[in-house]
């Protein structure tokens, strides 16, 4: 009968540790929950800025195709801007070009340089970004 005392009253101190056992699990749980939460919104963002990215430099790389365009076929060296749509809606190229005349010979050889910075938040390049701002610049030499 003695034994039988020792036993029981062995089991009524362990009763609350189960709860806490609980408790702790549950708590470990939530906080790993939430650091994957944390990741894959981070993960997000950062696909999102990457597409942005991309978007911007394709939007440089037409306005260097514009300034070429001008350069080569229209023989003038004039800075322009351009508002894009379709996938680029949004988005914007400042062009601006300079000319230099150099004699090799008796040859007289123009050398434009274009560059084109395009960006997500108008004009490019701005001075005050917000929020998921992205610019890409882009530069070129053509001769005529």
């Amino acid at each position: 009968m003695i034994e039988l005392r020792k036993i029981c009253r062995h089991r009524e101190a362990q009763k609350g540790f189960t709860m806490v056992t609980a408790v702790f699990l549950v708590v470990i749980l939530a906080l790993l929950g939430a650091a994957i939460i944390g990741i894959s919104v981070y993960q997000e963002r950062s696909v999102s800025i990457d597409t942005l990215g991309a978007r911007a430099y394709q939007a440089a790389q037409a306005g260097i195709e514009a300034g070429t365009y001008n350069s080569l076929r229209n023989n003038t060296c004039v800075p322009q801007t351009i508002n894009f749509g379709g996938t680029l809606t949004g988005f914007s190229a400042a062009v601006s070009c300079s000319s230099t005349s150099h004699t090799e010979g008796a040859t007289t050889v123009n050398v434009d340089t274009i560059t084109s910075t395009a960006c997500n938040q108008p004009p490019c390049p701005n001075a005050a970004p917000g929020t998921n701002y992205v610019e890409r610049q882009l530069a070129v030499s053509v001769s005529r």
